[in-house]
This record gives structure tokens, C-alpha cells and sequence, in this order.
């Protein structure tokens, strides 16, 4: 019986997968049918790295049954704090060191108004707002450019992009938290039964605090990292990141309700939204329709798409 059951559960996660790999494939063949260079495709994939790294904290939060619409938020309110600092001119370790901290206190702020019952999408919709509007206050609605050479060099470590270092960092440890860890266990517990979890005496509260703490550090960090490679912060940026992170998350397979997903089907969801974009950015070069706008529909769309198709799995799931 535990190997029909094992099997039927192999069975049934290829099945999770085989839609967003099929999504990837063409993804992938929409970006390489029109590049002449794959080399170049390095400088386009940079800034997504930036939301990978957001996709792979989220994981960890939508695996709870959590959520955080204030990553952009954060993300802007971490650069103007970084621009700030060395307006100030402190030294660059200690402008680095308070950007880190302006991330931790924002993600703590999130996790401590779920830990106390608040729901998550009122929590973050909130503070979505309130990091951005901090974010406006504290610099004018003016951006901060001209950051030190000293920061700006940190741009490549031998020879290769720093961003991409930091990608697969967070991926590797994110990994290992989930799947190799006992909060990890406790991710998918919550995000399948929370009241179950609490009567098995897992402490949801203080993994929501941490795992929302931990995403306000990945803000910072990405804050930094946009700050090296674009030598500006601006208070305005990163509006609707929020949805391209859900998206990635989402489109890979992760469940929106929580309990089940994973790194891997997260990176398989970077992978499609990013080069879906990038192919269709291409494409409006010779399709004018293909604006910014129906692109975005686009990922929308995908979303739902992938939804329906998970919520038919788990009923199938259900009723076996």
C-alpha cells in the first residue's frame, strides 16, 4: 500500500510540474529563436535576478500561508535609506549596515502584525502603502545618483556579475531552510492546517515573524544590489514588483493557500515569467501591440492559468 501510495504521489507531482515546464520551454524558445548572441542575454537577465531573489524569500512566506505585497515598498524605502546615508557621507560600511537594518525592521514590522493575528494581505496592503509613502517622505520624491566608487566597483567578482552571486547564495540557503530544515517542515505544516500546526505545538508565530523578517533582508539586499548596478535610488521604483515576485512564485506551481511548492518549482517559475517577458520585449520591437501593458496581461494571465490548473490537481488530490 506505501508503495502505491509513493508511487501515486511521484505520479502526481511530475503531473504539478508538467505544465510549468511546458511553459519554460516555450519561454525559452521565444527568447533564444530571436538572439543572435546568447552572451548578451546576460545584461537583460540582471534585473531579474533582483526578483528572483524576492521570489525565493517568498516562497518560504506563501508556503505558510502567507503573503507580501510590500516587497516594492521595501525595496524603494531600503535604497532611499542607502542613498541617504552616503548623501550623509558615512562610510560605506556603515550606509551598507543601515540599509541591512531599515530591511530587517521593515520585514519584522510585517511579521510581528501577522504574528498578532492580523491577516497578511491587510498587514503588507498596509504597509505597502506606509514604505512608500516613508519612502517619498524621507526623500522629497527626489532620487539619490553618484553613489561612491568604492560601492560601484562591487559590481563584478571575478568577472561575473555580483547579482548573480547573490542569486545563487539565497537560492542555496533558501533551499536548504525549506527542504533540509525543521522550519522548513513546519512551513509546509502551517500552510496546510495552521490550527493543526498549533496543536501539534508549532510555533507559527514566531516562523512568521522570522520568515517575513527574512524577507525584508532580501529587500535591503536587492536595494544595494540595484543601487551597485544602476548608481541610483529612486523612491518611486520597484511598483508592481510585488506582482512579477507572487507571479514567479505562483507560475512555478508553489499553491497560493500555502503547504505546497518549493525552490525548485520557484525557480522553474522565475524562469518562465522572466524569459516570457524578455521574449516578448523582443517581440514588440516588430508587434507594437506588445506594449508593457499587454505584457503585463500577459503574466496575469498566467497566473490564473496555472491556478485553475493546481486547484483541479488538489481537488483530484482530494478526492483520491
Amino acid at each position: 500500500m506505501n508503495r502505491i501510495d509513493s508511487t501515486t504521489g511521484k505520479l502526481r507531482r511530475g503531473i504539478t510540474l508538467a505544465f510549468p515546464v511546458c511553459l519554460l520551454a516555450i519561454g525559452l524558445t521565444l527568447v533564444f529563436s530571436q538572439v543572435q548572441r546568447p552572451a548578451a542575454l546576460v545584461e537583460v537577465w540582471l534585473p531579474w535576478t533582483e526578483i528572483g531573489i524576492l521570489a525565493l524569500t517568498m516562497t518560504a512566506v506563501i508556503l505558510c500561508g502567507g503573503i507580501d505585497l510590500s516587497v516594492g515598498s521595501m525595496v524603494a524605502l531600503c535604497g532611499v535609506v542607502l542613498g541617504i546615508t552616503l548623501q550623509w557621507e558615512w562610510p560605506l560600511a556603515v550606509a551598507l549596515a543601515a540599509t541591512a537594518a531599515c530591511g530587517l525592521c521593515a520585514g519584522a514590522f510585517n511579521g510581528g502584525l501577522v504574528a498578532i493575528g492580523m491577516s497578511p494581505l491587510v498587514a503588507t496592503l498596509a504597509t505597502m502603502a506606509f514604505y512608500r509613502g516613508l519612502a517619498m517622505t524621507l526623500s522629497g520624491g527626489q532620487r539619490f545618483a553618484g553613489f561612491p566608487d568604492s560601492l560601484r566597483n562591487c559590481q563584478t567578482i571575478a568577472g561575473f556579475p555580483l547579482h548573480f552571486f547573490c542569486f545563487v547564495f539565497i537560492a542555496l540557503a533558501i533551499w536548504i531552510l525549506i527542504h533540509r530544515t525543521r522550519p522548513g517542515r513546519w512551513c509546509y505544516a502551517i500552510g496546510d492546517n495552521r490550527t493543526a500546526a498549533r496543536f501539534a505545538a508549532v510555533p507559527d508565530r514566531r516562523l512568521d515573524l522570522f520568515l517575513y523578517t527574512l524577507n525584508g533582508s532580501a529587500a535591503a539586499l536587492v536595494a544595494t544590489l540595484h543601487a551597485i548596478d544602476e548608481n541610483v535610488a529612486i523612491p518611486d521604483a520597484f511598483r508592481g514588483t510585488e506582482l512579477q515576485v507572487i507571479a514567479c512564485v505562483v507560475v512555478g506551481g508553489t499553491l497560493i493557500t500555502g503547504g505546497e511548492g518549493g525552490v525548485l518549482r520557484t525557480l522553474i517559475g522565475i524562469g518562465i515569467v522572466t524569459h516570457l517577458e524578455i521574449g516578448l520585449r523582443f517581440m514588440s520591437y516588430r508587434f507594437p501591440l506588445l506594449t508593457p501593458n499587454s505584457r503585463l496581461v500577459v503574466i496575469g494571465l498566467l497566473v490564473i492559468l496555472v491556478a485553475i490548473w493546481n486547484q483541479r490537481l488538489q481537488r483530484g488530490k482530494a478526492s483520491t
